[in-house]
């Protein structure tokens, strides 16, 4: 294998890493933005797929070209100084956001192994990651590097160990496109814009692999391809058991409804990856208020959980069916204004080659 391609693999792999967090794997985001709309969400995820990879295109393209390193030299050439801070503020609360759905999402699989109540279960991981941020220790968010592989084929061969063992008749077209509603496209959309305000935070650090402008392009739709099937088989799954619209974490409750040791081995990778989530949002967000504010770091995460806890309570789909369309807005200016400035700028970088 040759070095550009361990490259654009391993960029891909980062980029899929970035959106394939604990509410994607969980079933819960897809069930709210696509599975909803029946068979109308799956065009919607294929939607979602190709935007993934013209935004990861054009990012890592930009990347490349301009040799970017970091958040800030991306953002404020794009947005200005004014409108820049604005973005940093906001994406700084998104972050403490994602931090509160990853400690209810997975103190919703502690509650349901320890069998106690979920605020109790809550609470004791919102100690844990405090103590993790706290102790400095960023190792266990290199885990997240070595849990989203396995992750994703976990997704897709649970997929498919569910769609097989599924007995009933599976697609009929004539009985299921009458139910396809005008809103699966703006849902893609928003499902889209908000994912990839921390996804373009993350390639902006990608240079270092991004030898050439076709490795930055490969990777991008590479990155797009994956992110669609891993939905696509979601997607499916939850089609198949329209009851588990009803349940906190449709995927794990599913597998359990057919195998009990198959449902549990998937709760247990389910519950590493939101904890890998949460205290790597975790060290993003003290980071960032460290770099703002030059606020103490050990007690900012005692604050964060102080502040976390009491959101998380909400519920992990509640929290999700509110707080990610809301952000979705901000990323579908974000990526407007990236996708025409960007353009501009690799046409202007062409122009003057």
């Amino acid at each position: 294998m040759s070095d550009e391609t361990r490259n654009i693999i391993k960029v891909a792999c980062i980029y899929a890493a970035s959106i394939i967090g604990a509410g994607f794997a969980s079933g819960q985001e897809i069930m709210q933005f696509f599975s909803a709309y029946k068979t109308g969400g799956f065009y919607g995820v294929l939607l979602a797929g190709i935007l993934f990879g013209a935004v990861g295109c054009i990012v890592l393209s930009i990347v490349h070209s301009e040799r970017i390193r970091n958040y800030e030299e991306f953002i404020f050439p794009v947005f200005g100084w004014q409108i820049g801070w604005v973005i940093e503020i906001a994406v700084t609360l998104f972050i403490f956001c994602m931090y509160s759905i990853m400690i209810a999402g997975s103190g919703n699989v502690l509650s349901q192994w320890l069998k106690i109540p979920s605020n109790y279960a809550v609470l004791i991981m919102g100690i844990i990651c405090m103590l993790f941020i706290m102790a400095d220790i960023k190792g266990i968010s290199a885990l997240s590097s070595v849990v989203t592989p396995v992750l994703v084929a976990g997704i897709v061969l649970s997929g498919l160990y569910i769609i097989l063992t599924k007995q009933s008749p599976v697609f009929s077209i004539t009985g299921y496109l009458s139910l396809i509603t005008n809103n699966w496209f703006f849902s893609s959309v928003l499902y889209v814009s908000y994912n990839s305000i921390l996804a373009i935070m993350i390639m902006c650090s990608m240079f270092p692999y991004l030898k050439t402008r076709r490795t930055a392009m490969a990777a991008g739709i590479l990155g797009g391809a994956v992110l669609g099937i891993a939905a696509l088989v979601i997607n499916g799954v939850i089609f198949l058991f329209p009851s588990a619209a009803e349940k906190e974490i449709p995927v794990m409750d599913i597998l359990q409804s057919l195998s009990t040791p198959a449902g549990s081995l998937y709760a247990v990778l389910l519950w590493i990856a939101m904890l890998t989530s949460a205290v790597t949002s975790g060290f993003c967000f003290t980071d960032r208020i460290y770099s703002m504010f030059r606020f103490e770091r050990k007690l900012t995460a005692f604050l964060l959980c102080l502040a976390a806890v009491p959101l998380s309570t909400l519920g992990f789909s509640r929290l999700i069916s509110v707080v990610y369309p809301a952000f979705g807005y901000l990323g579908l200016f974000m990526i407007i204004v990236i996708l025409i400035s960007g353009m501009q700028r690799l046409r202007n970088k062409q122009a003057d080659g």
